[in-house]
């Protein structure tokens, strides 16, 4: 009997995730979370350019407005939207200059042509936003996918962080 409910739950499972990923309160939380996303992505991009760009290196006074907006993310469990939109705006049109933000546009584009291009071989979705954090977002719950070490996002946050640390001393 325990042998027929786990390979019962093992046929069921699948089927399960995806009807989740069809919820449209999940699928509406995709979107509306995606700007928190980029938010994480954009400090991995800012990671890659200190790294492979010497010459658009960040100023002092970058730095310490990048630590200090990464630290006020750190530390809460739910990152509203309007807020990493409003972030990811400021940091675009004005911390920045034209050369960074052209460097971190391109590593965008071509992130996500590897991520299209791996999701139409058979790769996956890509997408990492995780039904959990979403159903947890689409609750009012704790949504910061910037310190989930677990994901690929929370890691690069972390270690531009680390970074940021260092080179301010801190």
């Amino acid at each position: 009997m325990k042998k027929t409910i786990l390979i019962l739950l093992l046929v069921l499972m699948p089927l399960l995730v995806m009807a989740q990923s069809d919820d449209p309160e999940i699928m509406k939380a995709k979107e509306e979370t995606a700007v928190v996303f980029d938010l994480g992505r954009f400090f991995g991009y800012l990671n890659t350019m200190e790294s492979e760009a010497p010459e658009l290196a960040l100023s002092k006074d970058q730095m310490k407005e990048l630590y200090e907006v990464l630290n006020r993310f750190l530390v809460i469990d739910r990152i509203e939207v309007d807020d990493a939109d409003e972030t990811l705006l400021h940091m675009e049109e004005e911390l920045l200059t034209l050369d960074q933000l052209i460097y971190v546009d391109e590593l965008a584009i071509e992130k996500m042509e590897n991520r299209v291009s791996s999701t139409g071989s058979g790769g996956g979705s890509g997408g990492g936003s995780g039904g959990g954090q979403l159903a947890n977002y689409v609750a009012g719950g704790a949504f910061n996918p910037l310190k989930d070490p677990s994901k690929t996002i929370g890691k690069d946050v972390a270690e531009f962080f680390n970074y940021l640390k260092k080179k301010l001393g801190k």
